[in-house]
């Protein structure tokens, strides 16, 4: 595992290209969501892009041919849909293929309008053919035999693209964490981790806030690459994953 404090510009230009098997990042939506420290907020929709299409055009580089970059956002803006149509779509080489919705149901909420609680990351193949395994991310089937042949069906099948995860307040993950403002719980990290990774593969994540990516790796088996600018962020995150590769070497 290797993190880094360090700004994700300067920390991308020391990977070699076409070297990461699958990159998952969460990077600041640009909605102030930061507490007055800054990294969300951008003076301009279009000085966010500009960065966006430099540091994703760096994960671009770095990520191995066939292999999939998944970048989080939230639809609550159209700025996300600038972000894929602007930056995301014109990167030469990287195919979009269908988007991961993760669902919750907590939070606050107004009383006047449905509640958007959910978060998207768009997904780029490096060309039109990708690595996909489905072995530990099937779900349970509806129909339990199959029509066609009338035999009840011997495995599960993939899931959608809408994943339903509500982290409450009071689980272990959620107060582990909760120093960062935006995590991602480990339910949705590692079935993506799983179906575009073989144990052994290199994930890259250079927004690594809580340190989640990171142990989703360790959880599956998987090399970690990344780093995280907010010095604080940073080295909670490293208390969090040593206790946690602790724990896991005594179990």
């Amino acid at each position: 595992m290797n993190l880094v404090h360090s700004d994700c510009l300067d920390f991308l230009k020391t990977i070699p290209d076409n070297s990461v098997d699958h990159v998952n990042c969460d990077p600041p939506y640009n909605i102030g969501y930061d507490g007055g420290d800054g990294w969300d907020s951008f003076p301009t929709e279009d000085a966010y892009l500009d960065w966006c299409r430099e540091w994703i055009g760096e994960c671009a580089r770095v990520l191995k041919p066939e292999r999939m970059m998944s970048i989080w956002g939230t639809q609550k803006t159209d700025l996300f849909f600038r972000l894929k149509l602007e930056v995301l779509n014109s990167i030469s080489g990287m195919v979009s293929q269908p988007a991961i919705h993760w669902t919750y149901n907590w939070g606050g909420r107004t009383r006047t309008n449905f509640a958007h609680k959910m978060e998207t990351a768009w997904c780029y193949s490096k060309g039109k053919t990708f690595f996909f395994d489905r072995t530990n991310i099937e779900v349970e089937r509806v129909l339990k035999t199959n029509l066609r042949t009338g035999k009840p069906f011997e495995n599960g099948t993939i899931p959608t693209t809408v994943w339903d995860c509500t982290v409450g307040k009071t689980s272990a993950e959620f107060k582990e964490s909760k120093f960062h403002p935006t995590v991602k719980p480990q339910k949705i990290l590692q079935r993506m981790i799983y179906a575009y990774t073989a144990e052994g593969d290199t994930v890259l994540d250079c927004f690594s806030g809580s340190g989640s990516t990171a142990i989703a790796c360790l959880e599956t088996g998987r090399n970690f690459i990344g780093c995280e600018g907010n010095k604080e962020y940073y080295e909670k995150s490293l208390e969090r994953i040593d206790k946690y590769d602790n724990k896991l070497s005594f179990e």
